[in-house]
């Protein structure tokens, strides 16, 4: 790959390296189709108010998230709608280790397929 393709991808990095912790997931997975405040962030996790922002901070750093300040309530809502998909998509993958090789390939094939049909809709 060239230096431009390179530098072309450098801010897809920085999303997939935002998504690189547990609650980052979590957070991006129970923004599907939705916005949160942080106190619902907070609730969802059990974590403390300073780290959900810290969070919150770095998916915002890497354009996964966008906010809305609405009086003293900051709400979040997810820049990429289908980062719960891929979430989900992965998670399910890892629990095929158990099926024979042509029960992963259609199972991969029925996912992707409800991947297109997803993002067939969103693109509307």
């Amino acid at each position: 790959m060239s230096n431009a393709e390179t530098r072309a991808l450098a801010p897809l990095a920085e999303v997939f390296k935002a998504l690189g912790h547990p609650t980052r997931l979590w957070i991006a997975s129970h923004l599907e189709g939705k916005e949160l405040c942080v106190c619902d962030l907070v609730n969802g996790t059990g974590e403390e108010f300073s780290a959900i922002s810290q969070h919150l901070n770095v998916l915002k750093k890497a354009h996964v998230v966008t906010c809305d300040k609405r009086g003293k309530h900051v709400f979040y809502c997810l820049a990429y709608p289908c980062i719960p998909w891929m979430i989900h998509l992965m998670a399910a993958r890892n629990e095929f280790s158990r099926l024979s090789p042509d029960e992963q390939s259609r199972a991969l094939d029925q996912q992707r397929e409800q991947l297109i049909a997803h993002l067939m809709q969103l693109k509307g």
